[in-house]
């Protein structure tokens, strides 16, 4: 074999390797993590029944400027051209990921009395109107919840600046934890001061079929702390009462489209703080049997 050929074979040798380790990278969930994790001893009890169904699906996620400019216009009310020109400055968008970001200035917002805003009823009105004009599934299997109202001072329900609307899109009708998810701030007059798009969606076709852990393998998980941890202190005499399944979106892809979004299981249970009351804690552990 000639020299030419031998480095031949060898840089091809060498490009599967890449080609295979970068397969291997973006086949991986990566649960984000706390460092509350090792503080928890956690056990699955008998009573918890896992899901009979053995399997499920991983499915892919691509970045798509369009789609989210078109998106991130919708919820504010104005088409993409004029939301590009007009936002200049204050909108971002992340080519690698395809989230989305705007802001008002703090000192732009007039405070005012929290009577003074929109009811929840109608944000979540509005929000669900402009989702269905822009894509009707996404309005129908999102689920939208208040998480904060942003105060100017310490004085609860005045000099409120905004009201925050949480927007979370559904995947077979189950939650989605991670980086999947919308923020939409509005004034007393209802126009948006803040965007939070962290969403990107799903590629069609994109998915594959994995078998689901048992009990035995989320144990041995538990025992590791091979979890992500939803919990303020330290919790002592720990007890998983509840389990859901659900998904979890990774942080990072790429435009060609990774699979991102994975099956997990929420254990949900309470524990003992150090003062003596009683408290929820919620625990994401990888559903995959692998």
């Amino acid at each position: 074999m000639t020299r030419r050929k031998r480095l031949c074979l060898l840089l091809a040798v060498l490009t599967l390797l890449l080609a295979l380790s970068a397969c291997g990278a973006q086949s991986k969930l990566v649960l984000a993590t706390t460092g509350m994790e090792p503080t928890l001893d956690l056990t699955l009890p008998d009573t918890i029944t896992l899901p009979d169904k053995g399997r499920d699906t991983v499915y892919k996620s691509y970045v798509d400027k369009a789609y989210s400019m078109a998106l991130a216009a919708a919820l504010l009310d104005m088409d993409a051209d004029t939301m590009q020109t007009q936002l200049a400055g204050r909108l971002s968008y992340d080519a690698q990921t395809g989230y989305i970001q705007y802001y008002t200035p703090t000192e732009e917002l007039t405070p005012g009395d929290l009577s003074e805003f929109p009811t929840d009823a109608q944000l979540e009105q509005t929000v669900r109107e402009r989702l269905k004009k822009f894509e009707p599934e996404l309005a129908d299997t999102s689920r939208i919840v208040f998480s904060s109202t942003t105060y100017s001072s310490t004085t609860y329900e005045t000099n409120v600046s905004s009201k925050t609307v949480d927007v979370t899109p559904e995947v077979n009708g189950r939650m989605v934890y991670g980086k999947y998810h919308i923020s939409v701030s509005f004034d007393r007059d209802g126009n948006v001061t803040a965007l939070t798009q962290q969403y990107a969606p799903l590629k069609e076709g994109g998915t594959k079929t994995v078998r689901l852990a048992d009990a035995k393998t989320v144990q041995a998980r538990l025992d590791a702390h091979e979890f992500s941890a939803n919990i303020a202190q330290e919790l002592t005499d720990c007890t998983i009462t509840g389990v859901e399944q659900a998904y979890y979106m990774n942080a990072g892809f790429n435009a060609e489209g990774d699979y991102a979004l994975y099956p997990i299981y929420v254990l949900r249970g309470q524990g003992t703080a150090a003062e003596g009351s009683v408290q929820n804690f919620e625990v994401l552990v990888s559903a995959l049997a692998g």
